[in-house]
This record gives C-alpha cells, structure tokens and sequence, in this order.
C-alpha cells in the first residue's frame, strides 16, 4: 500500500512538472538592449548633468595636480616644511570632500533623467512585448553577449520617448 502511494505520488509530481513545463515554454522570450546611458544624456538633465561631470574632472584634476607636485617633491627624498605638510594635508582632505560632493550632485541632477529612462524603457518594453531589457554597454563589458543583431537595439526609440518624440 505504501509503494502504491509513493508511486502515485511521483507520478503526479511528474505530471505536474510537465505541464509546467510545457506551459513555460509557451511565451515567446523577446530580448532587446539599450544603451541606458545614451538615453540618460539625451534627457534635458542630462546635459546638465554632462556639465556637472565636466566641472567636477576640472577640479579634481587641478587638486590632483597640486596633490601629485608634493608626493614628487616627497618622492625626491626632500622634506615638507611645516607649511607645505599642512597644505598637503588640507588638499587631500579637499580632494576626497570634492569627490564626495560631486557624486552626490550629479547622483542628485541625474535623478530625473535616470527616473525618466526607467519609465521610457519600460514603457516600450509592455507596448511591444519585450521580455527582457538588457544594458547594451554593461552587456558587453561583462562579457555576457557575443552578438547581437542590430535590430535588438531600442536606444533610439527610448531617446524618443524621452524627447516627446
């Protein structure tokens, strides 16, 4: 009586991973890619965002600048006087307060272009059916496509919809 029970049951666990199975099989997986960063910059913020950017890696760069002219002169074997060791201990703590500030500033300007993105994107993927969504470029740097038709691309139509267009 026990192996009639245990045989009728994996026979309907059996089944019922078939049908299961067989059900799964009946949506049509349509892939596509975006290249969500192209989309962000397209976005009105994003240009201010671009701007953003470009100002922070010109001050960054000078306090770099200024940071690297002592470690040279450190590297050389010669000592700081005491002013030049506090003003090496000013622009590194300058440096990393900079860094800090312009990550969250542009984090904050890109917020309603990131937000709008999202929604354009997903927006297109219910209207036409896409299953999956993948970043183009993060794709590609993690290896995770070797190829794909050209056609599978939607940055395009995504920048449209963020245009209005």
């Amino acid at each position: 009586m026990r192996r009639l029970t245990l045989l009728g049951l994996l026979a309907a666990v059996l089944v019922a991973l078939s049908v299961t199975h067989l059900g799964a099989q009946s949506r049509q997986t349509k892939l596509v890619f975006v290249d969500s960063q192209a989309v962000i910059r397209a976005h009105p913020a994003g240009e201010a965002v671009e701007a953003l950017r470009a100002q922070a890696e010109t001050e960054i760069s000078d306090l770099r600048n200024s940071i690297g002219a002592i470690e040279t002169k450190l590297g050389t074997g010669q000592t700081l006087t005491p002013e030049e060791s506090e003003r090496y201990a000013t622009l590194r703590s300058t440096l990393q307060a900079v860094q800090a500030r312009y990550v969250n500033d542009i984090n904050a300007a890109a917020e309603p272009a990131v937000k709008a993105t999202n929604e354009a994107i997903a927006a297109l993927a219910k209207e036409n059916g896409y299953t999956v969504v993948m970043d183009r470029v993060e794709a590609a740097n993690q290896r995770l496509v070797v190829y794909a038709d050209d056609d599978l691309d939607i940055t395009q139509l995504a920048i449209d919809r963020i245009k209005g267009n």
